[in-house]
């Protein structure tokens, strides 16, 4: 899998660069670390104090009479998590269209937060075992980052057809729920920065690692990437459906990787003591190359087209415990003579945790 060599071989170099740090700075004292196990944890307790006062320092920083940091070092966190999906290909010239949603995902993890980083497991309670779904958000006052791997190769349901008639003329109405001819592939990195970051706070609404106490907007501009891959075997639609098929429709591979500016606005608002909603919208336009594979061919094309990524979250948080819910959904479309395709995933997280150890 490309993705995670992707992240294998970063660990590597990670694992690489401490060890030749330490190395370095062994030699400088003219002892090996190695022979100590208590300097390493020295040097590692070191090397995370000082990256957490870069982070404090260059893209941490508040107005304390808006954002409030947590006054916890640790937190502990359960939460429930609901994951969806659509996708929808259209043959604009044949005005047909197949609309396509899996089965819902159900998960319940358990997870423990320092500072920016949440690290835990979540155990998927639907059995929907033909999916893979990896999610990751950092957010600082400045900037915030967000990684998505999904796959998905089966569990698809037919939920709407259009445009598709019987040889006689008359609308095709019936069909066959379960779709398994369908396997999709899909990743990006969205990285963002927020104008008004002293008074306005992503954390509070979103990792609960700080509070907003007066209501705060910003204006967002984002750079993002992603790729979806689509492969189609249209021989597990019903027969009366193949037949009235456009050709369009009939693609075995798409693949388009976009590249995208988004800009929009986050507002937080602090409905009351310890309570918090938050919307964000970032609409973004961008260059998206495209690959279609028919049975005989390959046409390469190109676009410019509209996505868009929402986030919202209502909470309650008084320091030391919290409970809330926030909504992630991304949406991505190709338009183009020959196929239309508009694809939106997100996640509905439901969470309640409780912070220690005060500072």
């Amino acid at each position: 899998m490309q993705w995670t060599g992707y992240i294998y071989r970063t660990a590597l170099l990670l694992v690489a660069f401490i060890t030749f740090t330490i190395n370095v700075t062994a030699q400088d004292n003219h002892k090996w670390y190695f022979e100590y196990p208590e300097k390493i944890v020295g040097f590692t307790q070191h090397s995370i104090d000082k990256t957490s006062h870069l982070i404090d320092k260059y893209l941490d920083q508040k107005d304390s009479l808006y954002v409030v940091p947590n006054r916890y070092k640790l937190t502990l966190m359960a939460q429930y998590t609901n994951s969806y999906e659509y996708y929808r290909f259209a043959a604009p010239q044949s005005r047909q269209s197949i609309t396509l949603t899996p089965e819902n995902s159900d998960k319940i993890g358990l997870y423990i937060g320092w500072k920016w980083i949440f690290l835990g497991w979540a155990f998927d309670i639907s059995e929907n075992r033909a999916k893979t779904d990896w999610n990751f958000s950092f957010y600082t006052s400045k900037i915030g980052v967000d990684l998505f791997y999904r796959k998905r190769s089966d569990g698809f349901r037919l939920s709407k057809i259009d445009g598709f008639t019987y040889s006689d003329g008359k609308e095709i109405t019936s069909h066959s729920n379960r779709f398994d001819g369908i396997s999709i592939a899909q990743k990006g990195i969205n990285v963002y920065y927020i104008f008004n970051n002293k008074r306005f706070s992503y954390p509070a609404a979103y990792s609960q690692t700080t509070t907003q106490r007066i209501s705060s907007g910003s204006f967002i501009l984002g750079i993002n990437y992603s790729e979806q891959s689509f492969r189609m075997d249209h021989t597990f639609f019903d027969p009366h459906i193949q037949s009235a098929m456009s050709e369009s429709l009939k693609f075995h591979y798409a693949e388009y990787k976009d590249f995208s500016i988004n800009f929009g606005y986050t507002y937080n608002w602090v409905i009351g003591k310890n309570y918090l909603a938050n919307i964000s919208l970032t609409p973004g336009i961008g260059y998206k190359g495209t690959s279609l594979r028919f049975e005989t061919e390959k046409d390469l094309l190109e676009n410019i087209n509209f996505d868009f990524i929402t986030r919202a979250a209502l909470l309650y948080n008084n320091s030391r415990y919290f409970i809330g819910a926030s909504v992630i959904s991304h949406t991505y479309s190709y338009r183009k003579r020959e196929l239309s395709i508009i694809n939106s995933f997100g996640t509905i997280n439901i969470y309640a945790g409780i912070n220690l150890f005060k500072k």
